[in-house]
């Protein structure tokens, strides 16, 4: 056999071995449905399972069909029973490990809470450890889950999008996998706080292509804050700006623009922070709290009529923001006190810094509510722009 034929027939062999893959790749996609999202709720003590479908050929480069996906729920006693239920309505075998966000209603965790659906999520090998869970406020998973979003065409994916986004002021908080949940449940040395969004507008509209077809659609999804959870169970919210505020007594370095009075006037002024970190410290005898935060940052804006080559002038600005962002502070602290929850880690403190006292203290109920934490903030401006009015 020649040279030329050998290659003619290398040839032959690659494009048939190329029909074949592909056939058999086409033939597994058609028995198959790729999961982007899992919503979980409770109805009449019943589990209520949705399914978010990807669509392939509309998440294609250059693909026109704004549809991304579809989506299935059943009712089941357990989570399994209701995705087997999906499979007997698809057809198709659901692929969990393509998985993107897991979504759980204020119902079921408010009410039931965390460990059956935990048990699921850790259990089921298909699911990657890494997925992330949000909390669904005020509406179901199912319809979190049917809604056009812009920019993505799901709104799982739209979901991790939002949650990349806020890791410049939330840090690592928003990685709440299972694995990871289920670890501060075993520890009991930290409460839980899991990321919660909400549906604005008018979700019929949100369910349809229209949503997406207009230049303000009818409906849109934000990311909130952070739900608080006393235990297993769904507790309260924390507002934005408290989750702000909470990320930055964590020790997060944020990057976020900070506003506050001039002091003299109603006006105020901005700073945009450059860095950020905080140290909590655990004292005994009685037990007690310090938290120091220290916050360096760039003059934004500027609505004080104030001459910034004072430096008198300069560290009015810096006091007042530090007065503010105190205030802040405290009043995350107060609110976690009345809720009985321990959002700032004081347990955790405890427990690495003063393991003895830990020990003394694990099994009296309640008592970091009359604990004291002392907070004070330091801010230094680095740039002020125009340093004249």
């Amino acid at each position: 056999m020649n040279l030329s034929k050998l290659r003619l027939i290398t040839i032959l062999f690659i494009l048939l071995g190329t029909i074949v893959v592909g056939f058999i790749r086409n033939n597994q996609l058609n028995e198959v449905e790729l999961v982007s999202g899992l919503g979980i709720d409770q109805l009449d003590g019943q589990y209520a399972v949705t399914l978010q479908i990807f669509n392939p050929s509309a998440n294609q480069k250059n693909s026109v069909d704004p549809t991304g996906g579809f989506t299935y729920t059943q009712i089941g006693k357990t989570i399994p029973e209701a995705i087997e239920k999906i499979k007997k309505e698809s057809l198709k075998e659901p692929i969990l490990d393509t998985l993107q966000v897991v979504t759980l209603s204020e119902r079921l965790v408010k009410e039931e809470g965390l460990k059956e659906t935990l048990d699921f999520l850790v259990r089921n090998p298909r699911i990657p450890a890494s997925i992330n869970t949000i909390i669904v406020k005020n509406d179901s998973p199912e319809s979190f889950l049917t809604l056009f979003t812009p920019q993505e065409k799901l709104t799982a994916l739209y979901t991790n999008t939002m949650l990349r986004n806020s890791k410049a002021i939330w840090g690592s908080l928003v990685n709440t996998s299972s694995e990871r949940i289920l670890s501060y449940l075993t520890d009991r040395t930290s409460d839980i706080i899991v990321p919660y969004v909400e549906i604005h507008g008018d979700i019929a509209k949100g369910m349809t292509k229209e949503n997406i077809e207009r230049f303000s659609p009818a409906s849109h999804v934000s990311l909130e804050g952070f739900a608080t959870f006393k235990g297993e169970k769904l507790n309260s919210y924390l507002t934005n700006e408290e989750s702000n505020t909470l990320a930055l007594m964590r020790g997060v370095n944020q990057v976020v623009n900070i506003s506050a009075p001039c002091g003299d006037s109603n006006d105020e002024f901005t700073i945009k922070t450059i860095s950020t970190s905080a140290s909590l410290k655990a004292d005994t005898e009685p037990v007690s709290f310090r938290l120091k935060v220290k916050i360096k940052g760039n003059l934004d804006q500027l609505g004080c009529g104030k001459d910034l080559t004072k430096l008198s002038s300069l560290k009015t600005l810096e006091s007042q923001l530090e007065k503010k962002i105190k205030s802040d502070m405290d009043a995350v602290i107060k609110k976690s006190k009345e809720d009985g929850t321990d959002v700032l880690g004081l347990k955790d403190a405890l427990y690495r810094q003063e393991p003895k006292m830990w020990e003394k203290k694990r099994n009296e109920k309640d008592f970091l509510a009359t604990v004291n934490v002392d907070t004070s903030v330091t801010v230094e401006f680095i740039r002020f722009g125009h340093v004249k009015q």
